[in-house]
Parts: C-alpha cells; structure tokens; sequence
C-alpha cells in the first residue's frame, strides 16, 4: 500500500509540478515568433501533466478501494473530483481551442504583430493562454489543499 501512495504522490508531483511553471515561461514577449517558440515548448512539456496527472487519478482511485478511507460519498473524494473535472473544463474546453486560435492567427498573419481577422491581436490572445494556464494552477491548489486536508 505505501508504494501506491508514494506512486500516487509523485505522480501528482510530476504531473502538476511542471504545470505551476507555464504561466511564469509565458511571460510577455516582443515578438510572435517568442510567443510561437514558448507555446511550442509548452505543448511539448503538457506531457508531463497529461500523463502522470492520469496517473495521478488512477493510483488515487486504487488508493481508495484498496485502503480504508471510508465511504465514497466524503467531501474531499467528491470535491477533488469535481475540481478535477473543473480544471480540465478550463483546459480542454477553453486553453486549448485558445491555443489553437493563437496558431491559426498566428498561421494568417502575414507580419509578426499581425491580428487575427482585424480585431484580436496575437498578443491578447497569447495573454488569454498564459491565464487559463494561471486558472488550472490556482485551482489545482485547492485539490492539492482537498487531498491533503481531507475535509470530512
């Protein structure tokens, strides 16, 4: 049982560790192409949360049926759930077709401050980016705080 929680606690670690970090690497850039190069190196690191937060969720549900951590019904087991399914609300339905937009505008403009269709500059929407990867942080905070306290 103790290698589970230390599974599950590493790979919570590992999986939303490296996330805490997106928001500071997207800081303001001058250009689209740094704009471009910090998404690009972005996606590539969400592997880590992507993977080991999904690892995270199926060693903490084997944690629960295998040990004795009473009724499902709890408020911690029901509250990191529903903040689980909040966070990736804000990264599945709102962070990536955000970066996806940026790509795209970024794909149409012709110069590196270029607009996407006249009106959304490239740099409101890579600021829309940075703080929906702000959002899933802070919000992760309170899981972390729901696991951790386990609130009756």
């Amino acid at each position: 049982m103790e290698w589970l929680v230390l599974l599950h606690v590493l790979s919570a670690m590992l999986g939303l560790g490296p996330a805490y970090a997106f928001p500071l690497m997207m800081r303001n850039h001058a250009s689209a192409e740094q704009m471009k190069q910090t998404l690009d190196l972005v996606t590539r690191l969400e592997i880590f949360p992507k993977l080991f937060g999904t690892l995270a969720v199926v060693s903490g549900l084997l944690l629960f049926w295998v040990g004795s951590y009473g009724p499902f019904t709890q408020m911690w087991i029901i509250g990191s759930l529903a903040v689980y399914t909040v966070i990736e609300v804000i990264i599945i339905g709102f962070l990536q077709p955000a970066v996806k937009k940026w790509h795209q505008a970024f794909a149409d403009s012709e110069q590196a401050a270029g607009t996407y269709s006249g009106t959304v500059s490239l740099s409101s929407l890579y600021a829309r980016v940075r703080h929906l990867h702000l959002w899933a942080c802070i919000v992760s905070l309170l899981l972390f705080a729901l696991m951790v306290m386990k609130p009756q």
